[in-house]
């Protein structure tokens, strides 16, 4: 009964957004015409034969092949088609909804604080962007940026070293999650808005599905909890304009450093990660932050 009053909240919601009528009408207005495209890779390849690669992969045909084109349009690529930013944003409420209600009856006795960690751990871009990767949806990106497919290519080499999530120790580009979550979006309007369908396909394609065994806190939050069980002063040095990096003293103690130019936060977060590797070595394994209990 749980399970139906969910789903049964989720399509009034729509009928509210009247997604139903303003999507049929939407589509019919998308790009028409669809010429041979260049991708990032230099291939130049049909798009209409990529859209039955894209459907193999996701093991369903869509009615409405439009969706599908639309979803893997980059507002960068043509201003005469519509974007996947709209269907992202139905994606992104749909993934939301399925993984409510597939981790509301998973773990009956979570409370809500753990449940909403651990679903924003299979929400978020990293996992998402993972996703594009692991099954190669990213190729079918229509885009005219010149610095996505070398940030794609590096963030394909970098979440190697970390095969579950880096926990934001790498830079992630926000197309690759997009496209996800806008595909989510045009399966859900192309079935008429089946919560189920959505999780028959995506199901196995996000796994593996974090759990609330294989969740790792953020490197800043466990750094901070672990000196706050030690009873130790943690500081980060803020060494960005001259170096692009911080510097972690914990105790007045140097414990580590993180280094990145591209982004502040990143090497934000890899000093903190840095410190962690190093903290049981000066001050030993006694009263070490326990991640369990942070989790539940």
């Amino acid at each position: 009964m749980e399970s139906q009053q969910i789903e049964a909240a989720a399509l009034e919601m729509m009928k509210v957004l009247d997604i139903t009528s303003q999507s049929s009408k939407r589509t019919r207005e998308s790009c028409d015409d669809r010429p041979e495209v260049v991708y990032g890779n230099d291939q130049t390849v049909d798009w209409l034969a990529d859209l039955d690669k894209v459907e193999e992969i996701l093991r369903y045909k869509f009615k409405n092949k439009k969706l599908l084109e639309e979803a893997f349009t980059h507002a960068s690529f043509s201003d005469k088609c519509f974007s996947y930013e709209r269907l992202e944003y139905v994606g992104d409420s749909v993934l939301n909804l399925v993984l409510t209600k597939e981790q509301y009856f998973m773990y009956p006795d979570l409370p809500p604080g753990a449940l909403t960690r651990l679903r924003s751990a299979n929400v978020n871009t990293e996992k998402l962007a993972r996703v594009a990767v692991k099954h190669q949806l990213h190729r079918y990106l229509r885009h005219k940026k010149p610095l996505l497919e070398e940030q794609i290519r590096e963030f394909s080499q970098a979440i190697l070293e970390y095969p579950l999530h880096s926990n934001g120790l790498v830079d992630v580009p926000k197309a690759l999650a997009d496209i996800v979550e806008a595909t989510i979006g045009a399966v859900f309007i192309d079935s008429n808005f089946s919560i189920e369908t959505v999780w028959k396909i995506f199901k196995d394609l996000l796994e593996p599905i974090i759990s609330q065994e294989t969740m790792r806190l953020h490197p800043v939050t466990e750094l901070y909890e672990a000196c706050q069980k030690r009873n130790l002063k943690l500081r980060f040095v803020d060494l960005w304009e001259e170096h692009m990096a911080f510097d972690v003293l914990i105790d007045d103690q140097f414990m580590g450093r993180g280094i990145y130019g591209p982004k502040k936060e990143i090497a934000h977060n890899r000093a903190a990660n840095d410190a962690l590797n190093n903290i049981e070595k000066v001050f030993g394994k006694k009263d070490c932050s326990d991640e369990s209990d942070s989790i539940n």
